[in-house]
């Protein structure tokens, strides 16, 4: 995926806010729902990238 940790790392951040703001402004209607599943998967990604740079180092 990506190599350099520090690039990781941002990344990861950037998906955990962006999953965060998405949970946070979700409407509740069908389109909610949809958005609420991608914020998940975007906080896993997240999560997953800042722990794959922690084992490295």
């Amino acid at each position: 995926m990506l190599k350099h940790s520090r690039y990781r790392r941002i990344l990861g951040a950037a998906l955990i806010v962006s999953g965060a703001l998405l949970m946070w402004l979700t409407p509740e209607i069908l389109a909610g729902t949809i958005a609420i599943l991608l914020a998940f998967v975007l906080e896993i990604l997240g999560i997953y990238l800042e722990r794959l740079d922690r084992k490295r180092f």
